[in-house]
């Protein structure tokens, strides 16, 4: 006998869903729907949606200029007046080039590194997906597969704080900029280079270190009746939170070609401005405005300037510089607290961990950081008997993974060595 269907169903069968069996929108019903073209409101709604769109984009195109857009449009103003003015037994110095030349040899090499660098961002993007996972189920794996009171709690705060150790770490390691192609052809900035790979030097050894205690912790587990499949499991999770580590630290470390960078940096800011002011003196001579063709110039040149700009800042995707970054703290505070809430009261409506109600719109304590060096007060959802204490007050004399603390008053070579 066919079971009866749910009340509001489709049919026998069939879960009653909010979902639409099928997408009018892919199919093209609601494109094809000529009743909007008559829809005023509709009408007002999405012609006011497009300009703002065109004014964003505006807002977007200042944003991504820098220091050299500056560089470029000094050049670019004083290489089309000189040639514009200058003259040659009473003739001017102007004439039509070629923008082939332009194309292959700058727009196209700095289309292809934009290419690799967004790669980069991507894969850096599934790196850190997996490490969020990873550490959530890693700390899930040492609370959960066995039965409740297999493990101490002072087992679980043990590996708690391990994780967020990680989590310190990583954000003290990512965050940082490097500027290692900035300094390495002047004199005077060798210690500082070396000072910069030291202190980055301090940083992989701890979480090394952490990832070797990690490790170990699962000795616990074994010893408490864990199967051996489960203990590989456990392993190989580790193992791969250690690989995704790997893999963002060689993204944010080595870049795409520094030699197409170079040449592309060079031609755009110097060589075009510079050398194709022969042709915008011939744009002002067939429209008889030099307004007009600097303009012209001025223009077209933030435009590839701009593309420059686009991709530089997608060369280290986790130092925040870039509107394309990675928000590698914001990704690693949500690990945190992740590991550290109560699905239970979080489930309920009730978070304990950040101390607000959900949907409440208040902002949790410890959401604002300002540095990477800012420590989270986390709750651990554990009950503190005197071992518990005992192993967190251990933890807590262990040296920081951080070894130095800066702030945003200090130069800017002294936070790269953060």
């Amino acid at each position: 006998m066919a079971a009866p269907s749910p009340r509001g169903g489709l049919g026998d069968g069939v879960r009653n869903s909010r979902s639409a069996p099928f997408s009018l929108h892919s199919r093209g019903v609601q494109l094809l729907d000529t009743t909007r073209l008559f829809d005023a409101p509709h009408q007002i709604k999405s012609a006011s949606r497009h300009l703002r769109d065109l004014l964003s984009s505006l807002y977007v195109f200042a944003l991504i200029q820098s220091w050299l857009s500056l560089y470029n449009v000094l050049i670019t103003i004083s290489a089309t007046a000189f040639y514009s003015f200058y003259h040659v037994d009473n003739n001017t110095v102007a004439f039509g080039l070629d923008w082939t030349l332009v194309a292959f040899v700058i727009i196209l090499p700095m289309l292809g590194f934009t290419w690799l660098a967004f790669q980069r961002r991507e894969e850096a993007l599934r790196d850190l997906v997996q490490v969020k996972s990873l550490l959530l189920h890693i700390y899930l794996a040492h609370r959960d597969w066995l039965p409740s009171g297999s493990v101490s709690s002072m087992h679980q705060a043990t590996v708690q704080q391990l994780l967020f150790s990680l989590v310190d770490g990583m954000r003290a390691y990512f965050l940082p900029p490097r500027f290692y192609s900035r300094h390495y052809p002047y004199t005077g900035v060798k210690k500082k280079m070396m000072r910069i790979a030291t202190e980055r030097a301090k940083l992989v050894r701890g979480i090394t270190a952490t990832f070797k205690k990690l490790s170990r912790s699962s000795e616990v587990l074994q010893q408490a009746g864990l199967s051996d499949v489960q203990l590989v499991h456990l392993a190989s999770n580790v193992y791969q939170l250690q690989c995704a580590f790997e893999r963002m630290a060689v993204i944010k470390e080595y870049r795409t070609p520094q030699g197409i960078r170079a040449l592309a940096r060079f031609y755009v800011v110097v060589f075009i401005p510079l050398f194709f002011g022969p042709y915008y003196a011939a744009v002002r001579v067939g429209a008889h405005s030099f307004a007009f063709s600097l303009f012209l110039a001025i223009f077209l040149n933030l435009a590839l300037v701009g593309l420059l700009n686009v991709s530089l800042a997608l060369e280290d995707p986790f130092d925040n510089q870039g509107l394309d970054g990675i928000y590698v703290d914001e990704a690693l505070f949500e690990a945190e607290q992740a590991i550290a809430m109560d699905e239970d009261a979080e489930l309920a409506g009730l978070s304990d961990q950040s101390g607000f109600k959900a949907g409440s719109g208040a902002i949790p304590a410890g959401a604002m950081m300002a540095t990477p060096g800012d420590q989270i007060q986390r709750t651990v959802p554990l009950e503190r008997d005197s071992d518990t204490k005992q192993e967190l007050g251990r933890i807590s004399q262990e040296p920081p993974l951080v070894p130095h603390t800066h702030t945003q008053s200090e130069p800017e070579d002294i936070q790269t060595m953060v």
